[in-house]
């Protein structure tokens, strides 16, 4: 996207996060002196959990993926992550280090800016560090209920509930063209790739949803919706 637009600048650029909107012109133009920008292929790292933080990264087109490497090489998505988000984890303000790894799912132009220019510029504007704190409010809820939703629901519901948030929030059509795998998912949902698989499998057979190659369509989205619902 910007490969073909030299001249784009944080001041003048339509695919900036709200939260930039929030910035003054001369904030703007100091936060543009530290920026570069990387285009990266699907399944590149952007970057890995427990390296250094030295950067905050915006997502302005592609899509990502937000995971935590647990134990045995078990991954956790936390999200899927969409233009024009503004990545900055908890180590940004604890210790200066990524706590969770993020991965280009599609092709992935993302914005990077340096960390102690972004985090002088919200401590001088208030606005903006009121933002920032909804905004990590917010994630930590989504979290929250995600966390619920694994603990407490069984393998139907998860997978219910997953597939109505690709459905409403990430491909917003139906039918859906993924671009994520079925061991995401797996990685979505907290269970194993066969587990996930055979839940689909069972999906399709009741005529709730359809599958061909990687076309997912959902039937009976009133039924998808009781499943996740009940758990």
């Amino acid at each position: 996207m910007y490969e073909n637009c030299q001249f784009v600048t944080c001041v003048n650029c339509f695919n900036k996060s709200p939260l930039f909107e929030l910035m003054s012109k001369k904030e703007l133009e100091m936060i543009q002196e530290t920026r570069f920008e990387v285009t990266f292929k699907p399944d590149e790292v952007i970057y890995k959990q427990g390296t250094k933080t030295t950067q905050i990264v915006s997502i302005t087109g592609g899509l990502a993926k937000a995971y935590i490497e647990g134990i045995n090489h078990k991954n956790f998505i936390l999200e899927l992550i969409k233009p024009t988000t503004v990545i900055s984890g908890p180590g940004t303000y604890v210790d200066y280090k990524h706590h969770f790894s993020l991965k280009a799912v599609e092709q992935t132009n993302c914005c990077f800016f340096d960390l102690k220019t972004f985090k002088d510029i919200v401590s001088k504007n208030s606005k903006l560090s009121d933002f920032l704190i909804h905004m990590i409010s917010k994630k930590s809820i989504s979290y929250f209920q995600k966390f619920i939703s694994i603990t407490q629901k069984q393998v139907n519901g998860r997978i219910a509930e997953n597939l109505l948030y690709l459905h409403s929030y990430i491909y917003q059509t139906n039918p859906m063209d993924l671009t994520i795998s079925f061991q995401d998912i797996a990685e979505m949902t907290g269970m194993s790739k066969d587990t996930a698989v055979r839940v689909l499998k069972d999906l399709c057979s009741e005529k709730i949803i359809e599958i061909n190659n990687n076309k997912l369509t959902i039937l009976n989205q009133t039924k998808l919706a009781q499943l996740s619902e009940l758990g």
